[in-house]
């Protein structure tokens, strides 16, 4: 991007942008697995199948295995075992990447707010921002739990600017916002709301799919906002 934009607020997915939260996941969904009788799979298998919500990851899960989540009479006591264990799992293996910190701190500085809008389980977005003493950067926290669609849907993203707008007492245009991220659903979502976009290419997200949505900003982790931007 040849000119530096004039940004009220930057919006950021969390798995593959802000943490490296792969290893933690794919244990919580392998217990959770073999908890319910199932069996484990390897740990870039699960990996993969990060990206659109907790839910759609154990579905993913156990549709590898060949079960049909749909025909699963408790699949909801599954969902919900994950859930709980993976809030208190969540921050063994996981790192904040590098820059994270000198990035949010650099926006605070230049009096741009900052949001998370995540797919993961509010619960347990809140405790790993919290973990990395990260969370003081946020005016907002989002979760599917928020919404009637998440993203790609834009909604979340909506959700977000509402919610700072009431806290910081302002307002906000989505010409002036940027939504970081690191799958292809991360910027068709920033894309509806008519915000400019970032894709992270170093996440956890299809590659090829995040590159074909052809994102105002292209960088391999976040941290490179900070050149960018400032």
């Amino acid at each position: 991007m040849k000119e530096k934009l004039n940004l009220q607020a930057v919006l950021f997915d969390l798995d593959g942008v802000l943490i490296d939260s792969g290893a933690d996941i794919a244990s919580s969904v392998n217990a959770a697995l073999t908890h319910f009788g199932y069996k484990e799979e390897p740990q870039d298998t699960i990996i993969s199948f990060v990206g659109d919500g907790a839910k759609n990851l154990l579905i993913r899960a156990l549709g590898y295995q060949g079960i049909k989540a749909d025909t699963m009479p408790n699949f909801s006591e599954f969902f919900d075992w994950y859930v709980e264990r993976y809030r208190t799992h969540s921050a063994e293996k996981t790192l904040l990447y590098k820059g994270v910190y000198e990035l949010l701190e650099k926006l605070r500085e230049k009096g741009v707010f900052c949001a998370v809008v995540s797919n993961k389980p509010l619960s347990v977005t809140r405790e790993i921002l919290k973990h990395f003493s990260i969370d003081c950067f946020f005016d907002a926290v989002v979760g599917p739990e928020q919404l009637s669609r998440i993203k790609p849907a834009p909604e979340g993203l909506a959700l977000a600017i509402d919610l700072i707008e009431k806290k910081r007492n302002a307002a906000i245009v989505p010409e002036k916002v940027l939504m970081v991220g690191d799958s292809a659903t991360d910027i068709q979502a920033g894309r509806a709301l008519g915000a400019h976009t970032c894709a992270v290419t170093e996440g956890f997200g299809d590659r090829k799919k995040l590159l074909a949505e052809n994102a105002d900003i292209v960088v391999p982790f976040a941290e490179e906002l900070v050149r960018i931007l400032f």
